[in-house]
């Protein structure tokens, strides 16, 4: 994919943010362009997820701003939506899997005749149509992070934030789901921004890994990745370059990630 424009989707400006005299991040400058899907990586405490909210419009910079398509980031956007890491909460218990999906399409006004439809086709994306009329606590932590970006998706977002969405996941099933949302970020046309610790799954999804120091935090190193897509767990995992990328990120977080 393309990594240079000059009109990026997202734009972090001269970013900061401060918890009382604790410095969390200091000057964070980047920017995610169109359909490009840009993976964060860093050691625990570094604020990759301070920083993502701040995308998402959910926490304020001390200084500095967040800008969508040339607009400063004042609070929850519609047309940016946030997969988070504890699946279990996001979801509403007490609505089944077509309630959850439907949820975002209230949200977003769908009228009600349209509404069956579409939670039916976005299931159908995740492999949950036949769990339509199960609750959460039935499904599996999988099961229920499919459903968690089923909801995002219905509310057609053009910026999808993900904050270490596989990390609770066992590795059969993160490999599962990375490829999954691979297909349907690809299909969509969405752009991501996707935080983890996993040095591996940032190269084996990223356009772009993108490496953050702590204390506070701050931006360090950008890798472009040039591997060809479609990406395969076992063969492109194998590949020279990406075992160099491996190397190289390895270097730059020595500890903590």
């Amino acid at each position: 994919m393309n990594t240079t424009t000059h009109n990026p989707l997202l734009c972090v400006e001269s970013l900061n943010f401060k918890v009382n005299d604790l410095e969390i991040l200091r000057d964070i400058n980047l920017s995610i362009n169109d359909k490009e899907f840009v993976c964060i990586v860093g050691a625990s405490g570094c604020g990759k997820t301070t920083l993502l909210r701040m995308m998402a419009g959910l926490l304020s910079p001390t200084r500095g701003h967040v800008s969508y398509r040339g607009q400063q980031v004042v609070g929850p956007h519609r047309e940016i939506a946030v997969v988070f890491q504890d699946y279990a909460k996001a979801l509403l218990p007490w609505r089944t899997v077509a309630g959850n999906v439907s949820l975002a399409l209230e949200g977003c006004d769908v009228p009600a005749v349209e509404r069956p439809q579409r939670i039916h086709d976005l299931l159908c994306k995740v492999g949950l149509e036949d769990r339509a009329e199960a609750f959460p606590v039935q499904l599996s932590g999988g099961m229920q992070q499919r459903l968690q970006i089923a909801r995002c998706l219905a509310q057609s977002p053009q910026l999808l934030l993900m904050d270490e969405p596989f990390g609770a996941l066992d590795a059969m099933t993160r490999q599962t789901l990375q490829d999954e949302v691979t297909r349907l970020c690809r299909d969509s046309g969405v752009t991501v921004v996707f935080i983890t610790h996993d040095l591996e799954e940032a190269i084996y999804l990223g356009d772009r890994v993108i490496s953050m120091e702590k204390m506070p935090g701050k931006i360090g190193e950008t890798l472009v990745i040039d591997l060809p897509r479609p990406r395969d767990q076992l063969t492109t995992r194998e590949n020279t370059k990406f075992l160099a990328y491996r190397h190289q990120l390895f270097k730059l977080l020595p500890s903590g990630h």
